[in-house]
């Protein structure tokens, strides 16, 4: 597998595991999901961007985070 194949796939993982957040707790926060997975930014953002780009979720600003929640 090659090294850019490798990371879509870690990326669509992470982005699952977001899904999942969500599923069971509705919305949260951008920096809770950061610690509930111990995530690098980068890597949550590039998920968060992900499910976005899918359509799969929504992000409002709150106050210095984000509120991320499943779409309809």
């Amino acid at each position: 597998m090659s090294e850019t194949a490798k990371f879509t796939d870690t990326v669509a993982q992470t982005a699952e595991k977001i899904s999942g957040i969500l599923k069971s707790g509705g919305e949260t926060t951008s920096w809770d999901i950061k610690l509930k997975l111990h995530l690098s930014s980068s890597a949550l953002y590039l998920a968060l961007g992900w499910l976005t780009a899918q359509g799969k979720i929504q992000i409002y600003p709150q106050d210095l985070n984000y509120k991320i929640k499943l779409s309809a």
